[in-house]
């Protein structure tokens, strides 16, 4: 056997062990990936230097077996932050040391062979030494199979604790749950996880009952669910009660195919050249592009073939944010949904949509039923068939979550079962701090009750005077303005945003004057497009000037009053009757031939029932800008409203 071959053949046996460590590695899908691209090429070039002993299969053995051993000394020495599990430095342990030896020894042999005389490149004594490096590769992959290794915060994508873990009897914890330094353990050998483990505290707030085993007797705790979804890190849906084995499988499947899949849609004009339509929902935020041919068929959660697709608009750009999944009609609660990955999912309903037909000829949403479940424009149609998403961009409330506001649609189960929404992670108790203020929780209100804010925390008898004051002579001047074409007559301009249920009309030369808050001479004014054309008037929205910075609003209501802007909207550029008409790029500059307004801070003040209560502000795409740092009222009531 030749130098080049025997160092071939060293190549070879660090390959296999690669290969046959790289399951050991699975909860890392980047690191597994690795290890077996790694494989594959030590394997490859140590084949050929053993077919065809060259100088040039030499070389090729010991730039894959360097680039082999560096890596490995990098793992070891200083970690490599950008490959998930290998963040920090691992102690050297048995199999990837034997692991990088083999390596050098491929180096060291291919390198000599290739240096050796033409006459001394075919024929070396090193037949016994072959059958060692055999023998001690079977021995190393065997130990591989066994793997020891340590978990640092980094692991598991879902270890909110933050906190180190690590497995084995030999580790020493003391009583705070601190691993020792070395954080190396056995994973061959049985062991218990001590109560700082990842598996019971992620997304559980990091506290359980104490340490414990998997033994026969044992449960593992639940773990919460939806998690915040991040598809950087590794997929997560274990531990949720009630989750078979299958459905687990099926929604990693699932993820993993739609994040694989869905990219090939990432330009829209790609989508619309295979058959997909805007249903011309841009202004929310939310840009739903439908196949609609593939709704109606019998195949389900196909990630080759989505019924939408979901793009999140700014501006003019479209990016490519996940799929909508649709199944043909049937109930929300259908076992073949809702057996499909249990309780992972919730599927919803867009049965409160009007249509109508574009000017493309393909069906459009031009608005919401009203409370009697008519449409103001088009007609109700489409709310035969559920639905769920699978996101492929990072979603705080899950990888299946829906829309918030609207576009939340309705489920078979009520809104604190749905697992769809972040309403779980939605705990506000009764006064939370926004900016460095104590910020009242929203009640709902009633115009038809007595006004009482009273028992807000944090509210002076001043400001709660003042704001019921205000509401007060708001209920009864504003609908001196019912008729919206009264209000037409005095100069209020509609913004064009009826088709998202709330249609804003705005006095643009009362936006600068000196006059604030006052009900007979209001900067704009909400109504709800009713199904016979009629408009109902439902708010205020005051506007302040806009040399005002939302900072420095007036401090009328204190936390009683959440103040807000709109600096993200772009305008058709028409001095008399300007509409909205897209939202700003990222650089905050509008498309072509749209202009963007000084934004003024503002407040609504609701003359008809809210859950939010009576300043509350729209939700979704309407809700506006807070002040930075500021936890905005009642955005978890998904909609909230009148």
């Amino acid at each position: 056997m030749s130098v080049i071959a025997f160092g071939g053949l060293a190549s070879l046996a660090a390959g296999a062990v690669h290969a046959s460590a790289a399951g050991i590695h699975a909860e890392h899908r980047q690191l597994a990936q690795i290890f077996i691209v790694t494989a594959a090429l030590q394997m490859g070039v140590g084949l050929w230097a053993l077919i065809r002993p060259t100088r040039a299969a030499a070389w090729g053995v010991v730039a894959v077996n360097a680039a082999a051993v560096v890596g490995w000394a990098a793992t070891r020495m200083i970690g490599i932050s950008w490959i998930d599990g290998l963040e920090t430095a691992e102690a050297p342990q048995f199999a990837d040391t034997a692991c990088a030896l083999l390596g050098l020894v491929a180096i060291v042999a291919a390198n000599a062979g290739a240096l050796l005389p033409a006459d001394r490149l075919r024929r070396t004594g090193l037949v016994v030494p072959a059958v060692l490096i055999g023998a001690f590769s079977v021995w190393t992959m065997m130990a591989a199979g066994t793997h020891v290794h340590s978990h640092d915060e980094a692991d598991h994508g879902t270890e909110a604790a933050g906190a180190a873990h690590s497995h084995g009897d030999e580790v020493a914890v003391d009583a705070a749950g601190v691993a020792d330094a070395s954080g190396v353990t056995d994973e061959a050998i049985p062991h218990a996880h001590d109560d700082t483990d990842a598996h019971t505290d992620a997304m559980a707030g990091g506290a359980t009952a104490g340490s414990h085993d998997h033994s026969a007797t044992a449960a593992p705790a639940a773990m919460a669910w939806p998690r915040p979804w991040d598809p950087t890190q590794p997929i997560d849906v274990s531990g949720v009660e009630g989750v078979s084995a299958e459905q687990e499988l099926r929604a990693v499947t699932l993820i993993e195919d739609t994040l694989r899949e869905l990219p090939k849609y990432a330009d829209p004009a790609d989508a619309i050249a295979a058959g997909y339509t805007s249903i011309g929902d841009a202004g929310t935020g939310s840009e739903h592009y439908i196949k609609a041919d593939l709704i109606g068929d019998d195949v389900l959660l196909d990630p080759t073939a989505p019924e939408s697709l979901v793009y999140a608009v700014n501006g003019d750009q479209r990016t490519l944010a996940g799929a909508m999944y649709i199944a043909s009609a049937r109930p929300a609660d259908d076992p073949t949904l809702t057996d499909w990955a249990g309780p992972l999912m919730t599927w919803h309903k867009h049965d409160n949509l009007c249509w109508s037909t574009g000017a493309d000829g393909k069906a459009k949403v031009v608005g919401v039923i009203d409370a009697n479940g008519n449409c103001a424009n088009g007609v109700r149609s489409g709310g035969e068939s559920p639905m769920v998403h699978v996101w492929i961009e990072p979603h705080p409330c899950g990888v299946f979550a829906a829309l918030e506001g609207i576009g939340a649609g309705t489920a078979a189960v009520s809104e604190d079962q749905r697992v769809d929404m972040c309403s779980a992670g939605h705990d506000h108790g009764d006064t939370s701090t926004t900016g460095g203020a104590t910020a009242a929780v929203p009640k709902p209100y009633d115009p038809t009750m007595p006004i009482d804010l009273s028992g807000t925390p944090g509210v002076t008898p001043q400001q709660q005077a003042a704001a019921e004051n205000l509401i007060a002579v708001t209920l009864v001047r504003l609908p001196q303005w019912s008729d919206y074409k009264v209000a037409e007559a005095f100069g209020f301009r509609s913004i064009g945003d009826g088709g998202t249920g709330h249609e804003h009309f705005i006095q643009w030369d009362w936006i600068n004057d000196d006059v604030i808050l006052d009900p007979d001479q209001p900067e704009s004014l909400v109504f709800e497009p009713q199904p016979d054309g009629s408009k109902k008037l439902v708010s205020a929205m005051y506007m302040l000037s806009t040399d005002v910075a939302l900072e420095d609003a007036p401090d009328i209501g204190g936390p009683l009053m959440q103040w807000h802007i709109h600096d993200n909207l772009c305008y058709t550029n028409d001095p008399e009757q300007p509409r909205v008409a897209g939202l700003t790029n990222p650089d905050g500059s509008c498309p072509n031939g749209l202009v963007k307004h000084k934004p003024a801070p503002m407040i609504h003040v609701w003359i008809t029932p809210h859950k939010c209560g009576p300043f509350a502000s729209l939700e979704g795409a309407g809700a506006g800008q807070i002040v930075a740092g500021q936890e905005r009222l009642c955005d978890h009531q998904h909609g909230g409203g009148s």
